[in-house]
């Protein structure tokens, strides 16, 4: 029983950990919304200058098998790719987060 409760509860938290946070607040670090230098293994942390900017805007890598564009509404698969970046955008389309997946 007590294992059945403790493997719940760890899936639990394994699956809020994939779910999308909020958007960066202004008072956040610059860093924010880019993954840790640990997990950056589609090296989103080059293109830290593009948050803030339009997802359509140039610099801006276009879609392919490893960049995904995500704007609210747009369906993802929850497979995770190491070396896939997902650019994700606001509803104006400014991009507020670089990840890994």
């Amino acid at each position: 029983m007590m294992r059945a409760a403790a493997t719940t509860f760890a899936m639990a938290i394994g699956m809020a950990a994939c779910a999308a946070g909020p958007a960066p607040a202004l008072d956040e670090p610059a860093n924010a919304g880019l993954p840790s230098a640990s997990n950056d293994t589609c090296g989103a942390t080059m293109f830290a200058e593009l948050i803030g900017k339009p997802i359509d805007g140039p610099g801006v890598p276009s879609e392919s098998r490893l960049n995904r564009h995500i704007l609210p509404g747009t369906q993802v698969t929850m497979d995770y790719v190491a070396q896939r970046m997902n650019i994700e955008a606001n509803a104006q389309g400014v991009i507020q987060r670089l990840n890994c997946g």
